[in-house]
């Protein structure tokens, strides 16, 4: 089954983070995105191969730690990298000063080394290879383009830093020069497929990262984890087989709902959109109707035509006034139904 990405989400800058022992990477709306993506490659294929189909989404989900992972490294690498040409010039023939007595602060910073300590402890055995290795030219290219910028030298000529300065340089550095880098992210792009929608869901957790250090909590673990708990995982393969198992019977539910419509004129990513609504309405019992509603309509607006979220929103909100009346729709805790 080959996968198929039809969009590229913005890359996020974010400013405002809650600490990473409450956070994870992949809400509820990421989920959805990636169930999204297998379900379209699926419905697109020759194969009906559920457990493949679960596999895939599976790769999908650890494809993103793995992205996550690289551009911790990458940050890492920095510092080796700017040590290694401090050391170059200590071996120069002919040292300058400034070759003896190099400014050491930005491979002093506690956040680069706090970094290089906890990946150092990272079981790194279900992530992607390191990509990075023979392509350090690329790294080289943006260690020049950071150390040529006001921001470094501002952060290079102060006489000292603080804990809160360190983090503060780095963010900065991320949110400048690596969050937005069309050039890295060719570069991984072309590594994996996968991580083409995955851009602005890592930046955002790695900022998160970032940001959650502190330095009377210097042991805590950096690696951020992907669900929230067990049941987000669950409500991701949950949601992708369902779909697959009961999607001839939602299919129905729309065609009987949009009679005026002919099928044909229902574009295939309206029909998963939808499709997922009605499983979601139909078998989770924890998720709010009106969340449901409004998580689809947000939906197609990223991944669908303009007229779209009309129609899903028309047909799911009576399709949803329908389960009610035949007592399909079935919630846990009050309100929930409504």
């Amino acid at each position: 089954m080959k996968i198929v990405f039809l969009y590229l989400l913005p890359i996020l800058i974010v400013t405002h983070f809650s600490f990473i022992d409450s956070i994870s990477m992949l809400n509820r709306r990421h989920i959805r995105i990636k169930v999204l993506q297998i379900l379209y490659a699926f419905f697109h294929s020759e194969s009906d191969d559920l457990l493949k189909c679960e596999k895939e989404l599976e790769k999908s989900i650890q494809h993103t730690q793995s992205l996550y992972a690289h551009l911790l490294m990458l940050l890492v690498d920095l510092k080796s990298l700017a040590k290694a040409k401090i050391e170059k010039g200590r071996n120069k023939l002919l040292p300058s000063q400034d070759d003896l007595n190099p400014n050491t602060k930005f491979i002093d910073n506690k956040i680069l080394s706090l970094l290089k300590q906890n990946l150092d402890q990272v079981d790194k055995s279900n992530l992607e290879p390191n990509y990075w290795l023979g392509h350090t030219d690329t790294q080289i290219k943006l260690l020049g383009q950071i150390q040529a910028s006001e921001l470094y030298r501002a952060y290079m000529d102060k006489s000292s830093h603080s804990f809160i300065d360190d983090r503060k340089f780095i963010l900065n550095i991320f949110n400048e020069f690596i969050a937005p880098n069309e050039d890295l992210h060719s570069f991984l792009g072309e590594k994996s497929i996968y991580w083409l929608d995955d851009f602005s869901i890592v930046n955002l957790s790695l900022i998160k990262t970032l940001k959650s250090f502190k330095e009377d909590k210097l042991e805590q673990k950096m690696f951020m984890p992907l669900f929230k708990n067990e049941d987000d995982k669950k409500y991701a393969f949950s949601l992708l087989k369902k779909t697959i198992v009961n999607s001839k019977d939602y299919k129905n539910y729309i065609g009987e709902t949009a009679s005026n419509w002919d099928e044909e004129r229902i574009s295939s990513m309206d029909q998963l959109l939808m499709q997922m609504a009605i499983c979601e309405l139909l078998n989770f019992e924890t998720i709010p109707v009106k969340v449901t509603l409004n998580e689809y309509i947000e939906l197609s607006k990223d991944y669908s035509s303009f007229k779209s979220k009309v129609f899903i929103n028309g047909v799911i909100d009576k399709l949803a006034v329908r389960f009610k009346k035949e007592k399909k729709i079935k919630k846990l805790g009050r309100g929930l139904v409504e």
